[in-house]
């Protein structure tokens, strides 16, 4: 009997080490399928971001062939087709954009690691960055993960004034007012009591002891700029194939509004010529220009461009009365002037006019002539008081025809809106000392900059060396 017992009593305990045994195992099977999960989770997922920042990368490379590719750019070779578009209600200034485009497959070989998709957030006045959002998925899209990105590329459209001048500079006189950023590759050289009222950067010297910086911060230090010649780069959108208009001798033209005039040297005028498709013109010669543009232009030089007051297009007046009964345009201007400034940048429905002048030898205002508008050593007087210059310059300099036959007389200002660069300083005017005190002769300078430059430039227009889109801000978006 008591042996009996004992085995009796035993069952029970194996029984409970059976239980505690398969309790054991479940949990253990538990978890190591909880680990293989969390495992297979924290892959998904680190595949996830890898395909939202190959779609961002992808896009990047989309925009470094193009600009613009965020306003409405397509290609469906490489998946990027246009799913929706911004309208006025979203922003008068993005009307069109490209806002989201289709999924896009992403693979590695034949295999199919995931989609992404990208959303684009357009640059704007005061925010002068491009976002892009890239959403990734893995191919089961069990996981999920979004980056948000601004960038922002470097231009010579950045600034209001952008010298590249390696000899001595000339420095801003005390009554100087630059409103807008400005850079220089040389020294910062200013008067005591010259007004900086935006950014400054200098990659030389700070000889600006005394000028006055609104902008905290300022001045900064920084590496210069590379500055490229005219090439092939910049003209091959003035060629019919892309677009464009190739001129091969000295051209006159007259901005009228949507349309223009044009006269090439020797030839008949032509009227209500349409922009070119592309937005760019080249001139084998000189360009004589002046008029209001309603449109975006880039007009290219192999020689000087001259602004001239009144039209150019006009075939040989050789009278002082002749030219002085001609309209006057009193330079190149936009018909639509609502255009953020440095005192007024929060402007509705800002004007989409904007114009690119670019000489391989200098700009040049016009001033005297024998027979109108050959620029010439004449009798006729051409110079006209406050003359208006709105668009992105690129120069030697900005200079005047004939310097000497104007420094007698105050023809006030150059009022330049926009953008300019210019590869060696260059005076318009000059202060000569009298007996009844000093005598200022020839153009001073209004410097205003136009800020849809800080995103947007003319069609095609010149770019630094070592321009490129360069990352701002990177942060992840929480998907929940």
């Amino acid at each position: 009997m008591f042996d009996g017992n004992i085995k009796g009593s035993s069952l029970p305990i194996v029984l409970v080490l059976l239980a505690i045994m398969l309790i054991l195992v479940i949990t253990l099977v538990s978890v190591v399928d909880f680990d293989t999960k969390t495992a297979e989770n924290i892959i998904d997922h680190e595949i996830a971001l890898d395909v939202a920042e190959a779609g961002f990368n992808k896009y990047l490379y989309m925009l470094n062939n193009n600009t613009y590719f965020y306003k409405d750019g397509e290609n469906e070779e490489e998946g990027f087709i246009i799913k929706e578009r911004y309208s006025g209600a979203d922003n008068p200034e993005w009307n069109g954009y490209v806002k989201t485009y289709e999924p896009v497959v992403y693979k590695s070989g034949n295999r199919i690691l995931g989609y992404f998709e990208i959303t684009i957030t357009p640059p704007a006045i005061g925010t002068p960055v491009l976002g892009i959002q890239s959403t990734g998925w893995t191919a089961d899209r069990k996981a999920k993960r979004t980056i948000y990105v601004e960038v922002h590329k470097r231009t010579f459209t950045d600034y209001l004034l952008f010298e590249n001048s390696k000899n001595e500079s000339v420095p801003f006189s005390s009554q100087s007012k630059i409103k807008g950023p400005y850079f220089t590759n040389g020294d910062l050289h200013a008067l005591s009591g010259a007004e900086f009222f935006d950014t400054v950067g200098y990659a030389g010297r700070n000889r600006a002891t005394g000028a006055i910086f609104r902008k905290e911060g300022q001045p900064v230090k920084m590496n210069p700029l590379g500055l490229p010649t005219i090439n092939e780069n910049l003209t091959k959108w003035a060629r019919a194939e892309n677009g464009g208009y190739t001129f091969n001798k000295d051209t006159y033209i007259l901005l009228n509004e949507n349309k223009m005039n044009i006269r090439l040297k020797d030839e008949t005028r032509q009227t209500n010529v349409p922009y070119p498709e592309s937005g760019v013109i080249y001139v084998k010669g000189d360009v004589y220009i002046s008029g209001v543009l309603d449109g975006r232009l880039t007009i290219i030089s192999e020689k000087n461009i001259y602004i001239c007051a009144k039209d150019p297009t006009v075939e040989e007046v050789s009278t002082q009365k002749q030219y002085d009964q001609l309209d006057n345009y009193r330079g190149v201007t936009y018909k639509n002037q609502n255009i953020p400034v440095y005192n007024n940048m929060n402007v509705i429905n800002p004007s989409d006019d904007m114009l690119g002048l670019v000489a391989k030898e200098n700009i040049i205002i016009h001033n005297r002539t024998n027979k109108w508008p050959q620029a010439s050593k004449g009798s006729i007087n051409t110079t006209v008081k406050d003359i208006q210059i709105q668009g992105a310059l690129y120069c030697n300099s900005v200079t005047v025809q004939d310097f000497d036959y104007i420094t007698n007389t105050d023809y006030g200002q150059i009022k330049y809106l926009g953008s300019r660069v210019v590869k060696e300083d260059s005076a318009t005017g000059i202060v000569t000392q009298t007996i009844w005190g000093p005598k200022y002769g020839g153009y001073s300078s209004d410097n205003i900059y136009d800020y849809r430059m800080q995103y947007e430039a003319p069609p095609h227009f010149v770019e630094p060396v070592n321009a490129g889109w360069e990352v701002v801000t990177w942060k992840e978006i929480n998907n929940n």
